[in-house]
């Protein structure tokens, strides 16, 4: 069942000291030797992995309010972010320059398909209640979690990043298209069930490229 919990936030902070006196200045000195004594902070490097789930648990916290086409838009702009991610990473770390070219696709058209829904539902806000978030025998909530139930058990990976890369991303492709599936079954916005209509055709269309180039290297790498 999907929660609905609103997650936003801005965190900062303001450190401000003041010296006075040579007590004030020892203490100073001392802390400024025990901080450079402490080792530099490691970088950990994101990961597929755990950029899909990341994914998953803001779709599983977004706040849902009952209409087709704004609850769909908030998926689906969660949902390519974390295409986006995924992305990121293959254009850090991934060699295949195929794969690499597919990734930079993904971060420009998501966030032009990210766009479109936005505008769209400006133009033309939702109106009142069409279904209940809460209730999991509703037909929309049904075809939403049906979408994104395979994003919680990840296939086996090759083991490379790019071959990592073009699996999860099939994964995450089949989940959006099913998706958009459900706007275009359910939504009334025009705009917005045009957009889910390029989504279905779009990432349909990755999905064969990226199965294409497994199949080629898998077929490679087991001569």
């Amino acid at each position: 069942m999907l929660r609905f919990i609103y997650v936003s936030g801005l965190f900062g902070a303001l450190l401000t000291t003041s010296c006075n006196a040579r007590r004030d200045t020892d203490e100073h000195e001392q802390e400024t030797h025990r901080t450079e004594a402490k080792p530099a902070p490691v970088a950990i490097r994101p990961n597929l992995a755990d950029s899909l789930q990341l994914m998953v648990r803001q779709l599983d916290t977004a706040r849902l309010i009952g209409c087709y086409d704004e609850d769909f838009a908030r998926l689906m702009s969660l949902h390519h972010a974390g295409a986006q991610r995924l992305a990121a990473v293959q254009i850090s770390q991934g060699k295949d320059s195929t794969l690499r070219a597919m990734a930079q696709h993904v971060v420009k058209s998501h966030e032009k398909d990210t766009h479109v829904l936005t505008l769209a539902l400006r133009r033309d806000p939702p109106g009142g209640q069409e279904y209940r978030p809460g209730n999991a025998r509703d037909p929309f909530v049904r075809r939403i979690t049906a979408a994104l139930a395979p994003l919680r058990q990840l296939p086996p990976r090759p083991g490379s990043v790019d071959a990592d890369f073009a699996t999860l991303m099939q994964l995450h492709h089949r989940s959006g298209v099913a998706l958009a599936q459900t706007e275009l079954a359910f939504g009334r916005n025009a705009e917005v069930k045009d957009a889910a209509r390029r989504i279905v055709r779009d990432q349909q269309q990755e999905i064969r490229q990226f199965q294409r180039w497994l199949r080629a290297h898998t077929a490679t790498s087991g001569r």
